[in-house]
C-alpha cells in the first residue's frame, strides 16, 4: 500500500501513540482519595506536601516540577523501570518518564532513485 500511494505522488507517513515497557512493581501506595490520580507510573495530587508526605515512604519516586501545568497538579513519578503496584508485580507501563515512553515514532516514506 505504501508503494502504490508513492506511485500515485502522495507523500507518506507513519505516526503512533509513545511506547510502553515492562515495569516491576515497587511498592502501591494507599493513600485513599488524596491523590486525584492513581496511575501505575504516575500519581497526581493536589498540593506539593501531600505528594511529597508518599514521595518519602516511596523512594524510588521523583516529586515531578509542575512546569507548564495547572496550578494544583503536583505529579509524582515512578523512576526507571518502577512501578506503583505491589511488589514484584510485572507490568506494562504506558505514560511514565522513561524514554520510550515519551518518544513518538515519526517517519517518511520516500523513493530513491538511483
Amino acid at each position: 500500500m505504501v508503494g502504490q500511494l508513492l506511485d500515485y505522488g502522495y507523500e507518506v507517513w507513519l505516526t503512533a501513540d509513545h511506547g510502553n515497557i515492562q515495569c516491576e512493581g515497587k511498592g502501591r501506595p494507599s493513600e485513599g482519595v488524596i491523590a486525584e490520580t492513581r496511575g501505575e507510573r504516575v500519581r497526581v495530587y493536589p498540593t506539593p506536601e501531600l505528594r511529597a508526605r508518599v514521595a518519602r515512604d516511596f523512594p524510588f519516586t521523583h516529586e515531578w516540577q509542575p512546569v507548564g501545568l495547572p496550578a494544583d497538579y503536583f505529579p509524582l513519578v515512578a523512576g526507571g523501570r518502577d512501578a506503583f503496584v505491589d511488589p514484584g508485580e510485572a507490568i506494562v507501563g504506558h505514560g511514565g518518564v522513561a524514554i520510550e515512553e515519551v518518544i513518538v515514532p515519526l517517519v517518511k516514506f520516500e523513493r530513491r532513485t538511483r
